[in-house]
């Protein structure tokens, strides 16, 4: 076999650890989904923001984008780990969608931002995520209100921020703390 179709075949595989870090973080981030509050813009307030960075914090990049999209294959499925027990495409087209979209973006510079040389870029990098999350986020809510982007941004992202900043914070301390590293 050549190397370069070995190094294909291994990136494909996955060993029964890699699977159950999947299912636990996706298992992580149902469960963080369903302690919401529900707000009339239709978008919850939820404990996400922080359960993405912290699986971000904790896993390589490869394998924080693989539980992200564990998780949105669960609900896909029909499974109800989405915020306030929802699940489905419809819920992935809906007015929560480009946040679920945006935690494949968010964990990854959560992940690439443990890598940096000091607290501030490391937080900056992290940031970065966020903002896209958010960013897409607007997006979708944006053209499925029909509203123009700022006024979509004072309604479903700009009162989250300061709450997800300080959530990115507190799991940038945690992932610290625990010091885990897969």
């Amino acid at each position: 076999m050549s190397e370069n179709r070995k190094k294909l075949t291994k990136s494909f595989c996955m060993n029964w650890s890699d699977i159950a870090i999947f299912v636990v973080g996706a298992f992580f981030l149902a469960i963080s989904s369903q302690v919401s509050i529900p707000l009339p813009n239709g978008v919850p307030m939820t404990l996400q923001t922080f359960s993405v960075a912290l699986v971000g914090y904790c896993l390589s990049s490869q394998k924080g984008i693989k539980t992200i999209l564990s998780y949105l294959f669960l609900g896909i499925i029909g499974i109800p780990v989405f915020a306030q027990a929802k699940s489905g495409i419809p819920t992935l087209l809906g007015l929560t969608g480009g946040f679920l979209f945006g935690f494949i973006f968010f964990v990854y510079c959560c992940s690439k931002a443990k890598k940096a040389k000091n607290l501030i870029s490391k937080l900056a990098i992290s940031a970065i995520g966020l903002l896209l999350c958010h960013l897409l986020g607007v997006l979708q809510y944006s053209i499925l209100t029909n509203t123009n982007l700022i006024y979509a941004a004072s309604l479903v992202s700009i009162p989250f921020l300061l709450k997800d900043f300080f959530s990115v914070l507190l799991a940038f301390l945690v992932s610290e703390k625990l010091n885990l590293d897969f």
